[in-house]
């Protein structure tokens, strides 16, 4: 049954429309019952709260209407962001094995009442490794989606530039989040917390703060002590820098390699859908974007779109797909 505590932050949620605070609370209600063994109720429940935003995003044939989110202030205020997501999982190209994973963790979510009642842990503590702008921070945005939470993010870069009690003492205020608001919480860019000694020349000249390497062993400390049932996602680009004590802490390690030509060509479908494609080069745009991330893709597709409009074409050819594509290589080479 719920406290009286829990009913009251229903009414408080639901008059005030605050629907991520209110899927919060039935959420606690549920897991409460799970523990007891009335895993039927509180799967029932969970049902319910799903489809009752199922049919409010279907009615009349309007979307859902966005409940804005409150920004963490205080302490949190700087080290933490929360949002609504709007990017689903069929929004984002990925490799078949990546999305096949994807699909599996979203399964177990959904489930993970099943799964409990049967002495197994859905898994939750997800490590996205690879290349840069291939899609990892837009991964946590879409499995939040898919799960109707919303995601909280904690850039790590900012929390490198902490000294080493202010840096503990903020991861440990957003892991008190973690246990106390079922979420999407993405830790953003865990390499920032590498020991500069271990980074490469240009990353030690960023000058990471004193708080680094406390902070990274506090977050694999108050990961491994999670008991909640938040969705936490991390992300690394050299996931070879990381010790094994802190790779051992992730239920799942996810790897985004940088597109295959299958997934070139649906990047630009997808940036460029409004556009009359069926003259492109498929062949050639993708010998061209190889080696190029995801992001890249996308923003010489964009590129090439507004050369279209502003000569007053509604197509895109495939010049102009490769002359965006040649600008962005080169804008590579000449970064940092």
């Amino acid at each position: 049954m719920a406290t009286a505590a829990q009913v009251k932050a229903l009414v408080e949620s639901h008059s005030l429309g605050d629907e991520a605070r209110f899927r919060s609370v039935v959420l606690q209600i549920t897991e409460a019952a799970t523990r007891t063994g009335r895993t039927r109720y509180a799967e029932e429940v969970r049902a319910l709260l799903d489809a009752g935003r199922t049919a409010r995003s279907a009615g009349a044939g309007l979307p859902a209407r966005a409940v804005p989110l409150a920004q963490p202030r205080g302490e949190l205020a700087g080290v933490l962001t929360v949002e609504q997501p709007g990017t689903r999982l069929a929004d984002v190209a990925l490799g078949a094995d990546v999305m096949s994973r994807l699909h599996r963790v979203l399964a177990e979510q959904r489930r993970q009442d099943t799964l409990r009642a049967h002495g197994f842990d859905p898994v939750r503590r997800l490590l996205l490794t690879g290349p840069s702008g291939t899609g990892k921070s837009m991964t946590a945005h879409a499995l939040a989606s898919e799960l109707l939470l919303p995601v909280f993010t904690v850039p790590l870069d900012a929390v490198a530039e902490l000294d080493a009690d202010e840096a503990t003492a903020k991861l440990r205020l957003v892991f008190d989040l973690v246990a106390q608001t079922r979420a999407v919480y993405l830790f953003d860019d865990l390499d920032a917390l590498l020991d500069p000694a271990r980074r490469s020349a240009t990353d030690a000249g960023s000058g990471a703060g004193s708080g680094a390497r406390d902070a990274l062993r506090s977050f694999t400390t108050l990961l491994a002590q999670d008991a909640s049932t938040s969705l936490v996602v991390a992300t690394s680009n050299r996931p070879q820098l990381l010790e094994r004590s802190v790779l051992r802490r992730f239920d799942a390690l996810v790897d985004y390699p940088l597109p295959t030509t299958g997934v070139v060509h649906e990047v630009v479908l997808r940036r460029l859908r409004e556009f009359d494609l069926s003259a492109v080069e498929w062949p050639r745009v993708a010998s061209t974007a190889s080696g190029l991330s995801h992001e890249e893709v996308s923003a010489a597709a964009r590129a090439a779109a507004k050369q279209s409009l502003l000569e007053g074409r509604r197509h895109v050819e495939t010049a102009a797909l490769l002359g965006a594509l040649r600008e962005r290589r080169q804008v590579l080479k000449m970064a940092p």
